[in-house]
């Protein structure tokens, strides 16, 4: 009976250890994987908003005095420009905040979140922020005259869409990691928030319900978002365990994440688990039965024995 108990204990210890050291390992590999597929993906974002800004710097070398001649020679030129590098605006800023784009002029510069008097170097921002319609405003210095007019800023906008396009956002088919973009107020620039389960739209309010793992917090998330630096989270959000890797984007104040949704890959490793713990309850089993037998057999053959003797002596 003793053998036995050792046994069962043995075999369910043996299969819980297997069980959690498992969980350990893939956590690890978890991060590593998130912090690759983060730090890439920001390399890919950066890299696409610095060709914006070649853009817009190429597009510059290509105008000429005659351009600047009249309106007419300017929104010839600007849609020109729009055409050949497929952008929805291609737009100036003079010293008043006028703004001239291929269609006219527009006075809706306090829309635009630049310094149109006071940019000393090319910056990148959102419009539309609150709103699904966001574009990406991209923003370059200048110093020229029109018609009397002194230029200080070119920009172009681009729908945050087709900005993301050449950028991968798409979700794992299998529900498991979730890659976005959020500005550093929490605001999701691709209008989801924690793979769309989070029923607040802003990441810094559903992360304030979170539950956090040991040695992570939301204060040290905070810190990190405010002071753009790279790390990690693992929490669970509605009973629902979740690990997030952010880096910011350079030459923004965007973070790039990705989201991992341990309870799939928990599921996967349960099932795995268990086969393992079924499978050692058998093996166990087996056993015992096997050893119930040869124990029957030598008790069998020591009685047998034991009457032989008893007859030879009598």
């Amino acid at each position: 009976d003793l053998l036995i108990i050792i046994l069962v204990l043995g075999t369910i210890w043996s299969a819980g250890s297997a069980k959690t050291d498992t969980e350990s390992a893939v956590r690890s590999v978890s991060l590593l994987y998130l912090d690759e597929l983060a730090g890439r993906r920001e390399q890919v974002v950066a890299s696409n908003m610095q060709e914006k800004i070649n853009v817009i710097n190429t597009a510059l070398e290509l105008m000429n005095e005659e351009d600047l001649e009249d309106f007419e020679h300017l929104k010839s030129y600007q849609a020109k420009m729009k055409r050949m590098f497929t952008l929805q605006k291609f737009a100036f800023v003079d010293s008043d905040g006028q703004i001239y784009t291929s269609l006219g002029m527009q006075t809706d510069i306090d829309q635009y979140s630049f310094d149109y008097l006071n940019i000393e170097e090319p910056e990148i921002s959102i419009k539309n922020l609150e709103s699904a319609d966001k574009q990406v405003i991209i923003a370059v210095p200048i110093d020229m005259s029109f018609l009397g007019k002194d230029l200080t800023v070119c920009f172009m906008e681009i729908d945050m869409k087709d900005m993301l396009s050449g950028v991968s956002m798409d979700n794992q088919e299998d529900g498991a990691t979730f890659c976005n973009m959020y500005t550093s107020r929490g605001i999701a620039l691709t209008n989801t928030v924690l793979g769309g389960i989070a029923q607040e739209d802003n990441l810094l309010e559903a992360l304030k319900s979170a539950e956090y793992d040991t040695g992570y917090s939301y204060e040290a998330f905070l810190q990190d978002f405010s002071s753009s630096k790279s790390g990690e989270i693992c929490f669970t959000y509605n009973g629902i365990k979740e690990t997030l890797s952010y880096v910011p984007v350079t030459g923004t104040d965007w973070f790039l994440t990705y989201l991992i949704r341990e309870s799939v890959i928990s599921d996967s490793i349960s099932s795995v688990s268990n086969g393992i713990i079924t499978r050692s309850i058998i093996q166990m089993i087996l056993t015992v039965l096997i050893l119930i037998v040869m124990f029957l057999f030598i008790l069998r053959q020591s009685r047998k024995n034991a009457k032989l003797i008893l007859e030879k002596e009598t």
